[in-house]
């Protein structure tokens, strides 16, 4: 085989598995992880059997926004707050306001 035939078949294995990118690292999957379900998704499931309020309202109760790290926690059913209690209602964003990607929920103090 010629120099520049081998060169070109380097290439094109490189870019091949670049493209593909190769295996990820566990938990890096977007499968891997659970559907958050949303408040307007109305399966009943998780944060969706909430209310869902702003975080003005749920401080002006007396409660506490809990925002979510990244691993959807706050919307599943088992999740507690610090203090072991059921959240109260999932945060919803103002009108026009900043949206939290990940989710808040109001804890009872």
């Amino acid at each position: 085989m010629k120099p520049v035939a081998i060169l070109v078949l380097i290439s094109g294995v490189a870019i091949s598995v670049i493209g593909c990118g190769g295996a990820s690292a566990p938990g890096q999957n977007p499968s891997e992880f659970p559907a958050q379900p949303s408040a307007e998704s109305g399966s009943g499931e998780g944060g969706a059997a909430r209310p869902t309020i702003s975080a003005q309202a749920c401080e002006a109760n007396g409660g506490s926004v809990v925002g979510d790290i990244g691993d959807g926690a706050i919307h599943r059913p088992e999740y507690r707050c610090v203090n072991g209690a059921k959240p109260t209602a999932n945060i919803g964003a103002p009108e026009g306001g900043p949206i939290a990607i990940e989710g808040s929920v109001c804890c009872p103090r």
